[in-house]
């Protein structure tokens, strides 16, 4: 069986954090400077209807703004996030708008040049 390593770092200040839980793993040891890398930041659920907690339920935008920079010290330009969460209705596209706006996302977009996609608006392949 494969073992595998795992970092537990306390998140006590932006990026040097997830820096060094990602260095303690080699997490980027084996991924080229010119990789093409996608995020996923776990956005599972979000509601319009009342504000919506920004930490302890989502992956941060402070975090995924972390990845995004060591990605980027790293050498690595093309970077997707991207996030397909469940909404009652399977054709709603402003919940998942209104998530990336809220969130911040375009300001890490124009920032750092990510790109941002709802996966649930891409086309699907049926495989067995």
């Amino acid at each position: 069986m494969q073992k595998h390593k795992v970092s537990i770092v306390h998140y006590k200040r932006p990026f040097e954090s997830v820096k060094k839980a990602v260095e303690l793993v080699d997490g980027l040891a084996n991924i080229p400077a010119n990789a093409k890398v996608f995020l996923k930041p776990n956005i599972v659920f979000w509601t319009k209807a009342v504000p919506f907690p920004k930490w302890g339920v989502i992956t941060t935008t402070r975090v995924v703004e972390d990845v995004i920079v060591l990605l980027k010290e790293y050498g690595i330009d093309d970077i997707t996030v991207g996030e397909g969460m469940v909404t009652a209705d399977p054709k709603d596209t402003e919940t998942p708008a209104h998530v990336f706006k809220t969130l911040g996302y375009a300001k890490l977009h124009k920032q750092y040049g990510a790109k941002f996609i709802n996966v649930m608006q891409r086309p699907f392949e049926k495989v067995d």
